[in-house]
């Protein structure tokens, strides 16, 4: 190529400005913009080198590779785009900083023509947990002049060559608490009311919940504050008559009167119908040490202990996988 690329008439797909095959000092072989081109989305020697470990790494593996690879209708670009014949893959060597949101809308576009993507991150991403749906990995570059890429994660620190690898055969595993502990549910503390004196469990907390910055960190929102999220108020509702078939003893929670409407929403006591103002509740109830009982909004209960994180972790038994293996990513 090298040869005769100007009769090939090579460009780059992002601004369409011809280029020039090179090889660097360390052996890595790209494709360059001509001299005083004009383009503001040149790629980094970093960006470049784990691409190309990435795409040789599934390369070897005997899948089809494309870089730089473009949907029909122009939705999206991948880096490395690899293809199975049960599955097609997107890798992405992000280094430099977007928006997590950006992020995310890739992600979207990908699953809506059938794509799987995974993503490289060269950077700390703050406050994002581990997502199923979202495989994040952190990604370590060293200086230009020797980048050695590398993987780091609850599965240990790993070369990206070796994690490309891994992440392909299905070694790359997702782990997160069971699937009751992780979907919406009530959570309560034993007391007892006020009017009638019977026991109740009473509701709390709603936890899981898409994360909100004001209302509901770490996905949990106090009771008395769950009228200032419509969308999971609703839920709720819904779910009450299932949550008191199940357990009889849960107070339901209620909107006061217009006069008392600051303080939130109150319970009221099953078996009086006595009101329970949540305002006074201690913070402390809001964090499950504290909780005794939870239920899903489908009325399945959980024991409250602190879930564990969820995480995508790895094993490597320390051979490199054959290109029969490959289609074992379907687990991923």
């Amino acid at each position: 190529m090298k040869a005769d690329y100007r009769e090939r008439g090579l460009t780059a797909p992002c601004c369409g400005v011809a280029v020039v095959p090179v090889r660097s000092p360390t052996g890595w072989q790209f494709f360059r913009h001509t001299p005083n081109a004009l383009c503001t989305a040149r790629e980094s020697l970093a960006h470049i080198v784990c691409k190309s470990i990435l795409a040789r790494t599934a390369d070897r593996l005997g899948l089809a590779v494309t870089t730089e690879a473009r949907a029909d209708d122009g939705r999206w670009v991948a880096d490395v785009l690899v293809r199975h014949p049960g599955w097609t893959v997107a890798l992405e060597a992000q280094i430099s900083r977007i928006p997590m949101a950006a992020i995310e809308a890739r992600q979207v576009r990908y699953r809506e023509h059938g794509i799987r993507g995974a993503w490289l991150v060269g950077y700390d991403v703050a406050n994002v947990a581990a997502r199923r749906d979202l495989p994040l990995f952190r990604l370590e570059v060293g200086p230009a002049a020797r980048p050695d890429p590398a993987v780091v994660g609850a599965g240990g620190r790993v070369a990206l060559e070796r994690f490309t690898a891994l992440l392909l055969t299905g070694r790359v595993r997702f782990a997160g608490p069971p699937a009751a502990a992780s979907a919406p549910s009530v959570a309560s503390v034993p007391s007892v009311c006020w009017k009638c004196r019977r026991d109740i469990d009473l509701v709390v907390a709603l936890v899981n919940l898409p994360a909100h910055a004001v209302f509901a960190p770490r996905g949990i929102v106090s009771a008395r504050d769950l009228g200032k999220l419509p969308e999971a108020l609703a839920a709720y509702r819904r779910a009450m008559p299932r949550l008191h078939t199940v357990c009889g003893a849960l107070p339901p929670l209620r909107r006061p009167p217009p006069s008392r409407v600051a303080v939130g929403l109150r319970a009221h006591c099953p078996w009086c119908d006595a009101p329970i103002s949540l305002h006074a509740l201690p913070d402390a109830t809001r964090t499950p040490r504290h909780w005794h009982r939870c239920w899903t909004l489908d009325g399945q209960a959980w024991a409250p202990s602190e879930p564990r994180a969820a995480r995508w972790t790895w094993s490597d038994p320390g051979s490199d996988p054959g290109a029969g293996n490959a289609g074992r990513s379907d687990r991923r």
